[in-house]
Protein backbone atom coordinates (compact mmCIF):
# COMPACT_ATOMS: atom_id res chain seq x y z
CA UNK A 1 0.00 0.00 0.00
CA UNK A 2 1.38 3.49 -1.04
CA UNK A 3 1.91 5.85 2.09
CA UNK A 4 0.16 8.84 2.66
CA UNK A 5 2.06 11.88 2.74
CA UNK A 6 0.43 12.91 6.01
CA UNK A 7 1.15 9.64 7.32
CA UNK A 8 5.03 9.26 6.41
CA UNK A 9 6.79 12.00 4.51
CA UNK A 10 10.01 10.50 3.77
CA UNK A 11 8.64 7.14 2.34
CA UNK A 12 6.87 9.22 0.27
CA UNK A 13 9.38 11.58 -0.73
CA UNK A 14 11.59 8.22 -1.72
CA UNK A 15 8.98 7.04 -4.22
CA UNK A 16 8.68 9.94 -5.88
CA UNK A 17 12.36 10.36 -6.43
CA UNK A 18 12.32 6.75 -7.27
CA UNK A 19 9.79 7.21 -10.08
CA UNK A 20 11.14 10.55 -11.54
CA UNK A 21 14.76 8.32 -12.02
CA UNK A 22 12.73 5.37 -13.56
CA UNK A 23 11.12 8.21 -16.14
CA UNK A 24 14.60 9.27 -17.18
CA UNK A 25 16.22 6.02 -17.20
CA UNK A 26 13.16 5.32 -19.75
CA UNK A 27 13.77 8.25 -21.84
CA UNK A 28 17.34 7.87 -22.51
CA UNK A 29 16.87 4.22 -23.32
CA UNK A 30 13.95 5.40 -25.40
CA UNK A 31 16.13 8.74 -27.33
CA UNK A 32 19.43 5.78 -27.89
CA UNK A 33 16.93 3.43 -29.60
CA UNK A 34 15.41 5.78 -31.77
CA UNK A 35 19.38 7.22 -32.70
CA UNK A 36 19.90 3.83 -33.13
CA UNK A 37 17.26 3.17 -35.80
CA UNK A 38 18.11 6.03 -37.47
CA UNK A 39 21.40 4.59 -38.33
CA UNK A 40 20.58 1.46 -39.26
CA UNK A 41 22.70 0.52 -43.01
CA UNK A 42 24.18 4.12 -42.82
CA UNK A 43 28.30 4.00 -42.49
CA UNK A 44 29.54 4.59 -39.28
CA UNK A 45 30.75 8.74 -38.82
CA UNK A 46 34.25 9.64 -39.30
CA UNK A 47 36.52 12.24 -37.95
CA UNK A 48 36.55 15.18 -40.69
CA UNK A 49 40.47 15.03 -42.08
CA UNK A 50 42.85 13.93 -44.65
CA UNK A 51 46.27 12.79 -45.04
CA UNK A 52 49.01 13.82 -47.06
CA UNK A 53 52.67 12.57 -47.93
CA UNK A 54 55.81 14.89 -49.34
CA UNK A 55 58.77 13.97 -50.34
CA UNK A 56 61.78 16.37 -50.02
CA UNK A 57 65.69 16.07 -51.46
CA UNK A 58 68.36 17.86 -51.18
CA UNK A 59 72.06 17.29 -52.40
CA UNK A 60 75.66 18.49 -50.96
CA UNK A 61 79.12 17.58 -51.90
CA UNK A 62 80.67 15.28 -48.82
CA UNK A 63 83.17 16.82 -46.81
CA UNK A 64 84.53 14.26 -44.84
CA UNK A 65 85.90 10.64 -45.70
CA UNK A 66 85.75 7.64 -43.81
CA UNK A 67 88.62 4.27 -44.27
CA UNK A 68 89.17 1.63 -42.49
CA UNK A 69 92.17 -0.47 -43.44
CA UNK A 70 93.91 -3.70 -41.32
CA UNK A 71 97.18 -5.75 -41.15
CA UNK A 72 96.58 -9.66 -40.48
CA UNK A 73 100.04 -11.03 -39.50
CA UNK A 74 100.52 -15.09 -39.19
CA UNK A 75 103.45 -16.97 -37.10
CA UNK A 76 103.94 -19.80 -34.86
CA UNK A 77 104.55 -17.80 -31.94
CA UNK A 78 101.43 -16.15 -30.54
CA UNK A 79 103.79 -13.04 -29.22
CA UNK A 80 106.13 -12.79 -32.07
CA UNK A 81 103.08 -12.41 -34.45
CA UNK A 82 101.69 -9.86 -31.74
CA UNK A 83 104.70 -7.85 -32.17
CA UNK A 84 105.39 -8.01 -35.52
CA UNK A 85 101.15 -6.72 -36.10
CA UNK A 86 102.13 -3.85 -33.92
CA UNK A 87 105.37 -2.74 -35.68
CA UNK A 88 103.48 -2.89 -38.94
CA UNK A 89 100.53 -1.07 -38.25
CA UNK A 90 102.32 1.59 -35.85
CA UNK A 91 104.96 2.20 -38.86
CA UNK A 92 101.81 2.64 -40.80
CA UNK A 93 99.73 5.03 -38.61
CA UNK A 94 102.99 6.92 -38.64
CA UNK A 95 102.64 7.27 -42.56
CA UNK A 96 98.87 8.29 -42.18
CA UNK A 97 99.89 11.10 -39.60
CA UNK A 98 102.58 12.43 -41.89
CA UNK A 99 99.52 13.43 -44.46
CA UNK A 100 98.13 15.38 -41.78
CA UNK A 101 95.79 13.50 -40.19
CA UNK A 102 95.66 13.82 -37.03
CA UNK A 103 95.15 11.15 -33.75
CA UNK A 104 92.22 12.01 -32.60
CA UNK A 105 90.37 10.79 -36.28
CA UNK A 106 92.38 7.44 -36.13
CA UNK A 107 90.71 4.88 -33.90
CA UNK A 108 91.86 0.82 -33.27
CA UNK A 109 88.04 -0.26 -34.58
CA UNK A 110 88.97 -4.01 -34.08
CA UNK A 111 91.71 -6.47 -32.81
CA UNK A 112 91.70 -10.13 -33.12
CA UNK A 113 94.21 -13.64 -31.91
CA UNK A 114 93.01 -16.43 -33.89
CA UNK A 115 94.54 -19.59 -34.65
CA UNK A 116 95.24 -20.82 -38.18
CA UNK A 117 94.13 -24.08 -39.96
CA UNK A 118 95.20 -26.23 -42.73
CA UNK A 119 93.07 -28.15 -44.47
CA UNK A 120 94.42 -31.96 -44.80
CA UNK A 121 92.49 -33.64 -47.89
CA UNK A 122 94.34 -36.65 -47.04
CA UNK A 123 92.89 -37.18 -43.79
CA UNK A 124 89.93 -34.21 -44.48
CA UNK A 125 91.06 -33.05 -41.15
CA UNK A 126 92.14 -29.10 -39.97
CA UNK A 127 95.95 -28.84 -38.74
CA UNK A 128 97.05 -26.26 -36.43
CA UNK A 129 99.21 -24.06 -38.05
CA UNK A 130 99.95 -21.08 -35.91
CA UNK A 131 98.17 -18.09 -35.54
CA UNK A 132 96.67 -14.74 -36.69
CA UNK A 133 96.81 -11.31 -35.42
CA UNK A 134 94.41 -9.20 -37.36
CA UNK A 135 94.12 -4.82 -36.41
CA UNK A 136 92.17 -2.69 -38.28
CA UNK A 137 92.09 0.99 -38.02
CA UNK A 138 89.46 3.75 -39.14
CA UNK A 139 90.29 6.64 -40.19
CA UNK A 140 88.68 9.54 -41.00
CA UNK A 141 89.66 12.33 -43.60
CA UNK A 142 88.37 15.75 -42.76
CA UNK A 143 90.58 16.91 -46.10
CA UNK A 144 88.55 14.88 -48.85
CA UNK A 145 91.75 15.63 -51.43
CA UNK A 146 94.20 13.35 -49.23
CA UNK A 147 91.37 10.44 -49.50
CA UNK A 148 93.76 9.27 -52.58
CA UNK A 149 97.00 9.73 -50.32
CA UNK A 150 95.73 7.48 -47.47
CA UNK A 151 94.37 4.46 -49.57
CA UNK A 152 97.73 4.86 -51.45
CA UNK A 153 99.43 5.02 -47.82
CA UNK A 154 97.57 2.06 -46.59
CA UNK A 155 98.28 -0.30 -49.49
CA UNK A 156 101.85 0.66 -49.66
CA UNK A 157 102.87 -0.53 -46.47
CA UNK A 158 101.56 -3.37 -45.00
CA UNK A 159 98.07 -3.12 -45.04
CA UNK A 160 96.52 -6.53 -46.34
CA UNK A 161 92.65 -5.40 -46.81
CA UNK A 162 91.77 -1.97 -47.04
CA UNK A 163 87.86 -0.51 -47.17
CA UNK A 164 86.34 2.62 -48.38
CA UNK A 165 86.24 5.22 -48.66
CA UNK A 166 82.57 6.07 -47.37
CA UNK A 167 81.56 9.66 -47.84
CA UNK A 168 79.46 11.53 -45.99
CA UNK A 169 78.43 15.02 -44.43
CA UNK A 170 80.10 16.08 -40.82
CA UNK A 171 76.88 17.83 -40.00
CA UNK A 172 73.74 16.92 -41.83
CA UNK A 173 71.57 19.17 -39.83
CA UNK A 174 71.28 21.60 -42.43
CA UNK A 175 70.93 19.55 -45.39
CA UNK A 176 68.06 17.87 -43.38
CA UNK A 177 66.49 21.42 -42.69
CA UNK A 178 66.67 21.74 -46.67
CA UNK A 179 64.84 18.55 -47.27
CA UNK A 180 62.01 18.89 -44.88
CA UNK A 181 61.17 22.11 -46.02
CA UNK A 182 61.00 21.02 -49.47
CA UNK A 183 58.96 18.03 -48.02
CA UNK A 184 56.83 19.95 -45.66
CA UNK A 185 55.68 22.36 -49.38
CA UNK A 186 55.42 19.23 -51.33
CA UNK A 187 52.61 17.83 -48.85
CA UNK A 188 50.84 21.02 -48.78
CA UNK A 189 50.88 21.42 -52.57
CA UNK A 190 49.33 18.08 -52.84
CA UNK A 191 46.74 18.73 -49.59
CA UNK A 192 45.20 21.82 -51.45
CA UNK A 193 45.01 19.85 -54.65
CA UNK A 194 43.18 17.38 -52.91
CA UNK A 195 40.68 19.56 -51.54
CA UNK A 196 40.15 21.43 -53.79
CA UNK A 197 39.16 18.25 -55.75
CA UNK A 198 36.83 16.77 -53.04
CA UNK A 199 35.61 20.15 -52.27
CA UNK A 200 36.74 20.73 -48.98
CA UNK A 201 38.44 23.18 -47.27
CA UNK A 202 41.42 22.90 -44.76
CA UNK A 203 41.03 24.11 -41.10
CA UNK A 204 44.59 23.38 -39.41
CA UNK A 205 47.43 20.57 -39.11
CA UNK A 206 46.29 18.16 -36.60
CA UNK A 207 49.28 15.13 -36.98
CA UNK A 208 52.79 14.94 -38.63
CA UNK A 209 55.76 12.44 -39.40
CA UNK A 210 58.70 11.83 -41.12
CA UNK A 211 61.45 9.39 -41.76
CA UNK A 212 64.33 9.39 -44.11
CA UNK A 213 64.49 6.08 -45.96
CA UNK A 214 67.83 3.91 -46.01
CA UNK A 215 71.63 5.16 -46.98
CA UNK A 216 73.60 4.33 -49.87
CA UNK A 217 75.73 1.46 -50.39
CA UNK A 218 79.56 1.90 -49.47
CA UNK A 219 82.91 1.43 -52.45
CA UNK A 220 85.21 -1.33 -51.03
CA UNK A 221 88.91 -1.80 -52.47
CA UNK A 222 90.84 -4.16 -52.08
CA UNK A 223 94.80 -4.09 -51.72
CA UNK A 224 95.72 -6.91 -53.95
CA UNK A 225 92.80 -7.08 -56.45
CA UNK A 226 93.00 -3.24 -56.83
CA UNK A 227 96.56 -2.72 -57.47
CA UNK A 228 96.85 -0.12 -53.84
CA UNK A 229 100.03 -2.12 -52.57
CA UNK A 230 103.62 -1.88 -53.83
CA UNK A 231 104.21 1.07 -56.48
CA UNK A 232 100.51 1.09 -57.40
CA UNK A 233 99.66 4.53 -59.03
CA UNK A 234 97.39 6.94 -57.24
CA UNK A 235 93.35 6.05 -57.45
CA UNK A 236 91.23 7.94 -58.44
CA UNK A 237 88.19 9.32 -55.88
CA UNK A 238 85.28 10.74 -57.15
CA UNK A 239 83.27 13.04 -54.57
CA UNK A 240 80.24 13.27 -56.29
CA UNK A 241 77.13 14.69 -53.84
CA UNK A 242 75.69 13.14 -50.96
CA UNK A 243 71.92 12.84 -51.22
CA UNK A 244 69.54 13.29 -47.66
CA UNK A 245 65.49 12.53 -48.95
CA UNK A 246 63.07 12.84 -46.63
CA UNK A 247 59.72 11.70 -46.50
CA UNK A 248 56.67 13.48 -44.62
CA UNK A 249 53.22 12.98 -43.63
CA UNK A 250 50.80 15.54 -42.76
CA UNK A 251 47.03 15.07 -41.32
CA UNK A 252 44.93 17.75 -42.22
CA UNK A 253 41.47 18.90 -39.95
CA UNK A 254 38.52 19.93 -42.67
CA UNK A 255 36.89 22.88 -42.07
CA UNK A 256 32.90 21.73 -41.12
Amino acid sequence: MIPKWKDNQPASLALLVLAAFLVMFLWAKTSLAVREARHVGKADLVEHDITVEGVGKALATPDIATISFSVDTRGSDTAAVQDKNTATMNALLEKVKALGIPAEDIQTSNYSVSQDFRYDPQTGQSIPTGWIVSQMVTVKVRDTSKTSDVLRTAGQNGATNVSGPNFAIDDPSALLAQARAKAIADAQKNAVALANVLGVRLERVVGYTEFAPGGSPMPYFNAKADGLGGGGSLPSVQLGQNEVDLNVSIVYKLAD
